[in-house]
């Protein structure tokens, strides 16, 4: 095999690891969205069906799935989840699971649904 051939397969492999968004564009945050009180409440109604079973009512982590998950579900009240910044970081943990953990990949609900999801979760830090 030659050094050029050599050197790209590796380089592919990364290229294909990389976070892309739904059909393989970047993510991108609606306008508007995260700060719409319509898009919490959806967010609220799709985290009560969905994500309370393991993160609990009060999104503290203590769900009622909750016991004996090594990690434990995260306790998204907390500010870390509320900054602005990790709107992105959400919507990639929701629609792609997170590895080494039981957060499953959620490719069932549509990217409007991921983000009204984000809007919610966004809002528990800051009431």
């Amino acid at each position: 095999m030659a050094v050029g051939a050599m050197l790209t397969v590796p380089l592919v492999a990364l290229g294909c690891s990389k976070r892309a968004g739904p059909a393989g564009g970047a993510v991108r945050m609606p306008p508007g969205q995260l700060v719409s009180r319509q898009a919490r409440e959806k967010g609220r109604e799709l985290f009560m069906e969905n994500c309370a079973i393991c993160h609990g009512k009060d999104a503290d982590g203590h769900g009622p799935r909750s016991a004996g998950m090594i990690p434990p579900p995260a306790n998204l009240t907390v500010p870390l989840w509320s900054d602005s910044a990790s709107a992105p970081k959400i919507y990639q943990a929701i629609h792609d699971g997170v590895a080494g953990s039981a957060m499953p990949s959620w490719k069932s609900l549509d990217d409007d649904q991921i983000w009204d999801l984000v809007a919610y979760v966004r809002s528990l830090g800051n009431p």
